[in-house]
């Protein structure tokens, strides 16, 4: 199976296809220029083979109109941002100045018979500065490695929200499917019950049945009506949650896949499936560098009690130039090349607590990664064991199916020979009803068992 893409010519296929049973999506960047011009997907369902809905598909429009989604590509770009300006710190500086000023009660000044300094009332200057930090004592160094792994963690922090994302949209997609083909069985049995209430009611009428038989089937059949009538509304239910998460209402004539409810007979052990979500979880890997970045943090903290230096350039026209003696009324330049120095002697104890709160916030991201740890571990032993539940689940609720429809017809045969009551006859069919509804659900319900052990183990958002 192949993810699909909508363009002008319809929907066509990328040419990578799911792998190991795990969703591959492009980046929401992609999505949003395929997706956005031309969203809602299914707005023209004449492409669609039998108006079917894939789940890929939802999940495209999810990923695209997701706000939690877009909030943390914001995030993202945000951390691209503060890196650059990381980068930028080390790198040399010009800058330009200039001045201009009027100056009253000024009077020209003799320091000996044959110097006078002339008091000038209109000054201007005007210069160019370049400065290259030489030795910042590691706080350059510091803030570009901060910077840069918390880049890398808001791009983690990403790839789990488009997980979390992902999920939901599977999840509401097979409750959608859940709840729509449960209406089939439940079609299915109002007719097979409305067919016998004619049956006993013709029979009621001919003397052959009593009136307690005739109401207990009309009775029956209101209720079986009453059960298709809440069938209908959790499938509006289930199409509004969609509607809730792409932004878009689905057509009246849209359709789910059923859900294959294929059972898996091997089921991975536990520590397999840990070693994959340590690896895969984006969470796992965000917290990691968040720990990182605190470290760097402190790094930077402590780098306040090293000296700086800094080399600096500077070119200046000045009227007067306060460099000649005496001064003139003229423009003249100058210009030098030196060296700046700076040292933190004593601060009260500024620097102590900067680095007292950095250490406290490295503590505080490792106990945010270990706590994460324990709940993917948590997730995974989870998912393993609901995905093996659901599978035993359905295959019971395959043979209960099987054995609830030959009773039926065990139960209709005696009925018809007089050898058992109309109350059990009434129950077989309610147990067939029940029988083929709990298959519907079970099916859907290894498809959330299976989408959860993926997002468990960081498959979920593999890339191609």
């Amino acid at each position: 199976m192949k993810i699909q893409k909508f363009n002008h010519r319809g929907w066509q296929r990328f040419s990578k296809p799911w792998k190991n049973n795990s969703f591959t999506f492009p980046s929401l960047g992609k999505i949003f220029f395929l997706c956005v011009p031309l969203c809602p997907l299914w707005l023209n369902s004449s492409v669609l083979a039998q108006d079917l809905i894939k789940p890929e598909q939802i999940v495209q429009a999810v990923l695209v109109h997701s706000p939690v989604l877009q909030s943390a590509e914001s995030e993202e770009h945000a951390a691209a941002a503060r890196a650059a300006q990381a980068l930028a710190g080390g790198r040399p500086t010009l800058t330009a100045d200039a001045r201009a000023a009027h100056y009253w009660g000024l009077s020209d000044q003799q320091l000996g018979p044959q110097i006078v300094i002339p008091g000038v009332p209109d000054r201007y200057n005007a210069g160019l500065q370049a400065m290259q930090p030489l030795y910042t004592g590691g706080r350059v160094r510091g803030q570009r490695a901060a910077t840069a792994l918390a880049r890398a963690a808001a791009g983690q922090t990403r790839r789990g929200a488009e997980a979390d994302v992902t999920l939901a949209a599977l999840t509401a997609y097979w409750s959608w499917s859940q709840a729509f083909h449960a209406l089939e069985s439940f079609r299915a049995a109002v007719k097979r019950v409305e067919q016998h209430n004619t049956d006993i009611q013709n029979e009621f009428k001919a003397g052959l049945v009593t009136e307690s038989d005739a109401l207990a089937t009309t009775v029956q059949m209101e209720n079986t009506r009453l059960q298709l009538a809440e069938a209908e509304r959790r499938t509006e239910l289930a199409r509004a949650r969609i509607a809730y998460l792409t932004g878009h209402a689905l057509p009246p004539e849209a359709q789910p896949l059923a859900a294959t409810g294929a059972t898996e007979n091997f089921v991975p052990a536990e520590k397999d499936l840990l070693d994959q979500a340590r690896t895969n979880r984006a969470e796992a890997l965000a917290r990691r560098l968040e720990v990182r970045v605190a470290g760097e943090q402190v790094e930077t903290a402590r780098a306040d009690h090293r000296p700086q230096f800094n080399a600096v350039a500077r070119y200046e026209q000045a009227r007067p130039n306060v460099l000649d003696i005496p001064p003139e009324d003229q423009w003249n330049y100058d210009a030098f090349v030196g060296l700046t120095a700076s040292w933190n002697i004593w601060d009260s104890g500024l620097t102590r607590a900067k680095i007292a709160e950095a250490s406290a916030h490295r503590e505080q991201a490792q106990q945010r990664q270990q706590q994460t740890d324990d709940q993917i571990a948590l997730e995974v032993r989870t998912a393993r064991v609901d995905l093996a539940n659901a599978c035993e689940r359905l295959t019971v609720a395959q043979r209960a199916a099987e054995s609830a429809r030959r009773n039926l017809k065990v139960a209709d045969d005696l009925w018809k020979n007089g050898l058992t009551r109309h109350v059990d006859l009434l129950d077989a069919h309610a147990k067939l009803t029940d029988a083929e509804v709990q298959v519907s659900a079970t099916r859907a319900e290894v498809e959330f068992a299976r989408a959860a052990r993926e997002h468990a183990t960081g498959n979920l958002d593999a890339k191609p």
